[in-house]
């Protein structure tokens, strides 16, 4: 389990365009250079061209099996699967395998799902936002439940389980629950069931400042220990200098931020190089998160990870 306290890094790795035996190698490598998670999305296009013919990815939880079983030490998780994708009764015994593959090792993402085309695609339509959140906050509590007993019974909105069995039990006789997003209701919901909760989009120190304040606000509410769950982000960086994922990250900051561009290349330069990443590792650290995912690192920025920003943050 990923530990309150300490900063633990994430390789994330969405599988669009890449074979089971290339997301196998950046598992290993990462396994290797002492990452804690590694990462994979859950969807069933390519994100960047939906309706095109190229680059859709490999199916989430069998390809995390597939990693289970290759893998000793890392820990593995879906960021985040959707609520919705499966039944939550079936997507629980599905977690409850890989947690058997591995030896202990799943963390289990879940989120509400956002993508329209993929929904219509592969469900026949898309669910408001309420019916997303209602069916997340229902998979959240029977999957929390066939992790922690034998039979579930529920009755909800959007899902139920009537006297369902999970057996054989996980490995450690319950599966961590990360859940991941931004709005109001998923971070109420969250900071109620989750052992983890994934702040989306990126957020940059002010935005973290108001995410965190409503997450407190929440704790306070439900009279929740915010000490027993783990705060986590990605985090986009550059730990080897590349002009193509420099120009990326400035205009995603001009377009998702809002940023004036001289303000955007400043921005930047936090996350590019060794020194800097560890630095802002630590800022965002010193505010209350602990686990940060970083996603499409190459094997050459893994290793330059491992070994001029990881013994420094640890």
């Amino acid at each position: 389990m990923i530990e309150k306290h300490r900063i633990a890094v994430a390789a994330h790795i969405p599988p669009e365009g890449l074979s089971f035996n290339e997301i196998k190698e950046l598992c290993l490598t990462a396994e290797r250079l002492g990452f804690d998670l590694f990462t994979i999305t859950d969807h069933f296009l390519n994100m960047a061209n939906p309706l095109g013919k190229e680059n859709h990815p490999l199916e989430c939880w069998t390809t995390l099996a597939g990693l289970a079983a290759v893998t000793s030490k890392i820990m593995l998780a879906p960021l985040v699967s959707c609520a919705h994708y499966r039944h939550p009764t079936v997507l629980a015994k599905m977690a409850t395998t890989v947690d058997i593959i591995s030896n202990g090792r799943l963390i289990f993402g879940i989120g509400a799902g956002w993508h329209e085309e993929e929904f219509k695609q592969f469900l026949g339509r898309f669910p408001s936002a309420k019916e997303r959140v209602d069916g997340l906050e229902d998979a959240v509590i029977i999957c929390k439940s066939m992790f922690e007993s034998e039979v579930t019974s529920y009755e909800g909105k959007i899902y139920s389980a009537i006297n369902t069995m999970n057996i054989p039990r996980p490995v450690r006789g319950y599966i961590p629950i990360m859940i991941g997003g931004s709005g109001k209701r998923l971070l109420k919901i969250a900071v109620k069931y989750a052992d983890i909760i994934h702040i989306a989009g990126f957020p940059l120190m002010h935005e973290l400042s108001e995410k965190l304040k409503l997450i407190r606000k929440y704790s306070r509410r439900l009279n929740k220990n915010l000490d027993e769950i783990v705060l986590a982000i990605g985090m986009k960086v550059i730990p080897v200098r590349d002009e193509n994922k420099i120009i990326s990250l400035t205009k995603f900051f001009i377009e998702t931020k809002g940023m004036p561009i001289e303000r955007a290349k400043e921005e930047v330069k936090r996350f590019i190089g060794p020194e800097n990443i560890a630095r802002t590792l630590s800022a965002y650290h010193e505010l209350g998160i602990d686990l940060f995912t970083m996603p499409r690192l190459r094997i050459e920025e893994m290793e330059v990870l491992s070994r001029d920003v990881l013994p420094k943050i640890r």
